[in-house]
């Protein structure tokens, strides 16, 4: 039976590579992608060339921005799932190195995308395994609340009324209101942390895209793009 590929996708830091080195140690590996900001791209560079020398792996380097950090480590997560995901049978997400930001935002992709995905212990010495989803998070809401976050995204993010949604998303106020609020059979977008509602004067409701929301939009655009 052949063995499993696996591609490790790791968050990284100049100065605790530890964390790493102990996802290459503890879990199978045949592709390393390290995710960092632009300034720790030489330390990056000196950390590939002695894990090539040594196990002679193929590993990518991808940088993120400061300024859009939790954005751009979502996109570039996608991206990676894309053009390397169908090549494994395993994937993994290493979260114990690097800044905390693009920890968050690594981990939060790998909710989405249902990854398995790891950091250390208080020891630093033992990797701790997340909890993970049977489902993916793109899995669990269907296409009509994704058409309905695109909308909101269209609108700049946020919308003053369910009208307003209305007319940028094409489905009337009821269908709306049971997507967005949820109902007793169903969790709505609020119930899901995708957006955040307000309620106004006379029932009139207000909604903007959380963190989650953004990046569950981002993910799925990435995906039919390169699909």
């Amino acid at each position: 039976m052949p063995q499993m590929k696996t591609l490790q996708i790791a968050t990284f830091g100049s100065n605790d590579q530890d964390g790493v080195a102990l996802g290459i140690r503890s879990f199978p590996i045949d592709k390393l992608v390290l995710i960092c900001f632009d300034s720790d791209k030489n330390k990056a560079d000196e950390f590939c060339n002695k894990i090539r020398s040594i196990l002679g792996i193929s590993i990518n380097i991808t940088l993120v921005s400061k300024e859009n950090v939790i954005r751009d480590t979502m996109e570039r997560v996608n991206e990676t799932l894309n053009l390397h995901g169908k090549e494994f049978q395993q994937v993994l997400m290493n979260v114990s190195s690097g800044d905390k930001l693009i920890g968050c935002a690594a981990l939060s992709s790998a909710f989405i995308n249902g990854i398995k995905a790891f950091g250390m212990d208080s020891t630093h010495k033992t990797p701790l395994l997340m909890p993970v989803l049977k489902l993916s998070y793109n899995e669990m809401i269907s296409d009509a609340k994704i058409k309905i976050l695109k909308a909101i995204e269209n609108g700049g993010g946020s919308i003053e009324s369910l009208e307003q949604l209305e007319q940028l998303s094409g489905y009337g106020k009821p269908l709306l209101s049971y997507h967005v609020q949820g109902a007793k059979d169903s969790k709505g977008l609020a119930d899901l942390g995708l957006v955040d509602v307000e309620k106004g004067d006379r029932g009139k409701i207000s909604a903007k895209l959380t963190v989650l929301g953004k990046l569950l939009v981002s993910s799925n655009a990435l995906s039919l793009s390169h699909s």
